[in-house]
């Protein structure tokens, strides 16, 4: 999994396992580990909602996105799931999460 953040956008590129696993209901997460006791997580799971939705809780990015997104990631080449999320104060946040077509084979 890649994630990229920058102003007000989260992206994410799948392995197309990693899609796999997510279209079955498997959470991803990646992390990095700063010391014994920091340590920052991403994670990406699904959910039965329609909409996509970014929360922070301590150390912890959550990104949720529909089960139907993730089946459409796994078995639809060139499929990106799309959303902004809106706030009060910035402009919308805008997540896409789409598969690494460079790491996918042909078939």
């Amino acid at each position: 999994m890649k994630i990229r953040i920058s102003d007000q956008s989260l992206r994410v590129r799948l392995s197309g396992q990693e899609a796999l696993m997510l279209e079955k209901g498997n959470a991803l997460s990646a992390s990095l580990t700063f010391s014994a006791i920091d340590q920052f997580i991403f994670e990406l799971r699904t959910w039965n909602l329609t909409i996509g939705e970014v929360h922070l809780e301590k150390n912890k990015i959550i990104a949720s996105i529909p089960a139907t997104a993730a089946a459409s990631l796994a078995h639809e080449r060139g499929y990106c799931f799309t959303c902004e999320q809106l706030s009060d104060s910035e402009p919308a946040l805008q997540l896409d999460i789409e598969i690494d077509l460079e790491k996918t084979t042909n078939s």
